[in-house]
């Protein structure tokens, strides 16, 4: 399954907390799938610290005593730790759109000098070869620049 990209995780991890907080079932891989490893090594911390919060007191009663001890169940510990992980892909949006634009600019670069030096050993038009191979691989055409 391919990666997602900055664009796709923001999208889905506000599906993700709006499913969450709606209070639908949702599967351990299935909230791993959009967690980075940090972020996953935080939800089990933050649980492994509930459970021994657990261990030490009793359930309070009422929902101001829960709140006193840090109390919180599964789901409120996946919430905050999706939240924070959108709050991260947010503030990293703009990093990770130039990282996807120079990715496609040097897979362009590629395609376009494979063509190009391919052309040249076989005494072809060399920019026209490479301009071809653009356009099959789904990128636009590159002006030829004239000698000045």
């Amino acid at each position: 399954m391919p990666k997602l990209n900055i664009t796709h995780l923001t999208e889905r991890l506000t599906k993700r907390i709006e499913q969450l907080e709606q209070g639908a079932a949702i599967e351990a891989r299935d909230i791993n799938a959009l967690l980075s490893d940090e972020q996953q090594q935080a939800l089990k911390d933050a649980w492994a610290t509930q459970q021994a919060l657990r261990k030490q007191h009793k359930q309070p009663k009422t929902d101001a005593a829960k709140r006193e001890l840090g109390w919180k169940t599964i789901r409120e510990v996946r919430l905050d730790i999706y939240r924070q992980a959108l709050a991260d892909a947010k503030s990293n949006l703009v990093k990770g759109m130039q990282d996807l634009q120079r990715e496609s600019e040097v897979r362009a670069a590629r395609v376009f000098m494979e063509a190009f030096s391919e052309a040249h050993k076989q005494g072809k038009n060399t920019h026209s070869a490479g301009n071809i191979a653009l356009t099959r691989a789904g990128f636009n055409k590159l002006k030829k620049r004239t000698k000045s």
